[in-house]
């Protein structure tokens, strides 16, 4: 995902997209495995963390579908690009760090987590002014 360049679009949307599934799919397993390896060994109040991350780590994904659907759709744009890597940062930061928080048990991971949700924070306006720039270019 490092170029998301115009000749290239329709290929990395598809490669952004398919990103964001298999965030979510592993978002699926994490959970699974909080319920049924991690629940029985650390606190409610970790296990309450845990899930967060599940949770965020699955609106994003799916965020990384969408923008890899409408880079396929309407080609490359720059903000929708620049979205989809910060939203895949910020899975590896704020859901990173707050797993290995938890499974470690081990506070210096926890100082991950406001730069992943940053990250999405970001992610999340980008692709809101790249929807309405190209909505502004779309001709009805």
């Amino acid at each position: 995902m490092a170029e998301c360049s115009m000749n290239k679009g329709v290929r990395r949307g598809g490669q952004i997209a398919a990103l964001g599934a298999l965030i979510v799919a592993l978002a699926i397993i994490a959970g699974a495995m909080g319920d049924h390896l991690v629940a029985g060994k650390v606190s409610k109040s970790a296990l309450h963390v845990y899930d967060i991350a599940v949770h965020f780590q699955v609106y994003n994904g799916l965020g990384l579908v969408l923008a890899g659907i409408l880079i396929r759709l309407w080609g490359t744009r720059h903000l929708l690009c620049i979205s989809a890597l910060l939203m895949a940062l910020g899975v590896l930061l704020f859901c990173g760090g707050l797993y290995l928080l938890v499974i470690t048990g081990q506070q210096f991971w926890a100082i991950f987590a406001p730069f992943g949700g940053t990250a999405w924070i970001v992610a999340w306006l980008l692709l809101a002014l790249g929807l309405w720039r190209a909505s502004a270019q779309i001709k009805e």
